[in-house]
């Protein structure tokens, strides 16, 4: 796909004509794709299976969401010198190009690699003002922060597996690469609501029959997922997110 867009782009191309290639490769018919181009997949659009957030998936089958659709457009754009990073709003990823003066423009993905601007996204995907001035969401990424961003998949299949306590692991990975992103607070808290659930909501009718060896860890898993979530919610992210 890389070795198609160079040659659409032809020598000496500047920024608008490699991204109009990228944008080719990957969303037109033709030799570059074996005229399969990728579309978004309005079956599993937000990629509740989650092998439909796959790059491999998204590769073979052509059809993809906000996961793995920024991640691809991402990879031929960075090889073709482009300037470009991933950014996230609320349950969204979409790619951030930075011209040569410095201006950023969102790339939404999932419609073609289009520009869009920022008022679309808070008016499609609400976020609070006080979200984006700590910079958890509409930011561009640095490489390491994309990456984080990319292996919260990662710990969303470990939460759907029931390895609760491997979510918290990876989640705490990532928050030490990206402290500023909400994904791995939530995913957190999420784990430990549900270790939360299994260790004592679905085995004791009421918080006196706990037996008192277990008080410890009652307090422990309550006060980890109220604390996280609050935390959450002091950056800007609302549960309605």
């Amino acid at each position: 796909m890389v070795v198609a867009a160079r040659a659409l782009a032809g020598s000496n191309a500047d920024d608008t004509r490699k991204l109009a290639a990228v944008r080719t490769v990957i969303y037109e018919a033709g030799a570059w794709n074996d005229n399969r181009p990728f579309a978004y997949d309005m079956r599993d659009p937000l990629g509740r299976n989650i092998n439909n957030k796959l790059l491999a998936t998204y590769v073979s089958t052509r059809l993809g969401n906000c996961v793995s659709m920024p991640v691809l457009f991402l990879i031929v754009a960075d090889r073709l010198g482009l300037n470009v990073a991933l950014a996230t709003a609320p349950h969204h990823v979409f790619v951030r190009y930075t011209d040569a003066e410095g201006r950023a423009v969102n790339l939404e993905t999932t419609s073609g690699g289009h520009p869009a601007r920022d008022v679309w996204y808070r008016q499609n995907m609400p976020m609070t003002d006080l979200a984006l001035s700590n910079g958890i969401y509409m930011r561009t990424l640095s490489p390491r922060e994309s990456v984080a961003t990319m292996a919260l998949t990662v710990g969303e299949f470990l939460l759907g597996a029931g390895r609760y306590p491997e979510v918290i692991d990876v989640a705490e990975v990532i928050g030490e690469y990206a402290p500023r992103d909400v994904g791995p607070i939530l995913l957190a808290a999420e784990a430990y609501g549900r270790l939360f659930a299994q260790e004592f909501e679905n085995r004791y009718p009421t918080p006196d029959a706990i037996p008192p060896n277990l008080h410890a860890r009652y307090r422990e898993l309550a006060t980890m997922n109220a604390s996280l979530y609050a935390h959450a919610e002091a950056l800007g992210w609302r549960p309605s997110e």
